[in-house]
């Protein structure tokens, strides 16, 4: 059974997926607020913040979208490709197991009675040194992890360049936003989602023979130079 075809949709449908679940705009409360403010917030907004832990579900196609973008960029740029791939696979991962389990906990804690209870049990949590650990690992994976791998698809030709740009600048826009304001933080998403797009329509525009080279063989340079500008 010859899967290229559907390996390529459904890289595709990752690379949609998950970008676009990330650029949905839920803010209600202030991550950086202590926990016991943000019980209340996600007690005084359920909707949301239900809705907020059903996005989880299809931001999970992060984690496959970058090892998709990583097997488009290995045949121009390998070693980019593996080391940004993987981090960022690597971080995303970390993050789900994390600020995701914390989001759950948060909206089902904002429902018990004894909120000061469930505040001091989260904050144990979120002081614990193996759940710190995985924290450190999805913020410099998720962020080093893409902009190497961005890098690698800049190098790589695998995309136009200003795909590449983009796809760079949301690790970028997310640190800066996250810092400074969620307005920057929810364009960055924006624009990995029009970078994912972009994507996905080189990969479903790659060839069954093309997608399955190694690494090395088929670059950018053998194809025209319209090509790779799309």
């Amino acid at each position: 059974m010859d899967i290229r075809a559907t390996s390529r949709v459904a890289a595709a449908v990752s690379l949609i997926v998950g970008p676009l679940a990330l650029a949905i705009p839920i803010g209600f409360t202030d991550e950086d607020a202590p926990i016991a403010a943000q019980l209340q917030d996600y007690a005084n907004h359920p909707t949301l913040a239900m809705l907020s832990n059903i996005v989880i579900l299809p931001l999970m196609a992060i984690i496959p979208a970058v090892v998709y973008a990583a097997r488009l960029a290995r045949r121009g740029a390998p070693n980019l490709a593996f080391f940004g791939g993987g981090l960022a696979a690597l971080g995303w991962l970390a993050g789900f197991t994390t600020i995701g389990a914390t989001q759950i906990a948060l909206y089902q804690g904002s429902r018990l009675a004894d909120q000061a209870g469930t505040a001091a049990l989260i904050d144990k949590v979120n002081g614990d040194p193996i759940y710190s650990t995985l924290v450190g690992v999805f913020v410099l994976g998720h962020a080093i992890g893409m902009i190497v791998l961005g890098i690698g698809l800049w190098r790589s030709r695998s995309v136009a360049p200003w795909v590449a740009a983009l796809f760079i600048a949301y690790p970028v826009g997310h640190l800066v936003g996250h810092a400074i304001s969620p307005v920057i933080d929810t364009l960055s998403g924006v624009l990995l989602l029009i970078s994912g797009v972009a994507i996905a329509a080189k990969i479903l525009r790659t060839s069954n023979q093309q997608w399955d080279l190694p690494a090395g063989e088929g670059v950018a340079p053998a194809e025209s130079v319209a090509e790779v500008a799309a």
